[in-house]
């Protein structure tokens, strides 16, 4: 071929300090097989068919992971929110509000009404009735009624005392403490 002339592909003559081959014009030295090409990313299919494997293995899991450790701090808030939620009735409604423990798990809010002789009883059916979680008892207060008057204080303070919440499960024991001013407090 020499030094000049054409070659026979078509190109034009460079001196030969200059590239061959304009840049980007070189043939590829590798040629990368229709399989390694396809190898190079995930295809949707994959990435869905991981997805479900990934829910599969989370479902069955999911049933050994549980709230237990939590049941009796939701109890206590809940029981809490209930007393507090009377006495805040009481005041805005102006009617006397009774938080009632029936039974070792079992608790009921009612709504009282006056009568024509001045007493206060409780309307039937109760507004409010809970029971406490599985494996969560009062250990304290069983049989005990907290009633609140217009002013959000315990008609009769001799009735304060502290309910005491055990869970036989985790053998951890919470408390809520109802003072004479009808506060609510909780404990540990």
């Amino acid at each position: 071929m020499g030094n000049r002339g054409t070659p026979r592909d078509g190109r034009t003559w460079r001196a030969p300090w200059r590239a061959a081959w304009p840049m980007g014009d070189a043939p590829a030295t590798v040629r990368r097989s229709r399989a390694y090409i396809r190898e190079r990313g995930i295809s949707a299919i994959e990435l869905v068919v991981t997805i479900a494997l990934m829910g599969v293995v989370a479902g069955v899991a999911m049933p050994s992971v549980t709230r237990r450790p939590y049941v009796l701090w939701d109890a206590q808030a809940t029981l809490i929110g209930d007393l507090r939620t009377a006495r805040s009735e009481a005041i805005t409604r102006g009617d006397h509000f009774r938080v009632d423990v029936t039974g070792a798990s079992t608790y009921t809010v009612s709504r009282m009404e006056l009568n024509a002789d001045g007493t206060w009883t409780p309307r039937v059916p109760p507004w409010r009735s809970r029971t406490l979680p599985e494996g969560v008892q009062f250990v304290t207060g069983t049989g005990l009624g907290f009633e609140f008057d217009t002013r959000g204080l315990m008609v009769n303070p001799s009735w304060a005392a502290t309910l005491v919440m055990y869970d036989f499960d985790k053998s951890l024991t919470r408390w809520v403490t109802i003072w004479p001013s009808g506060q609510v407090a909780p404990g540990s």
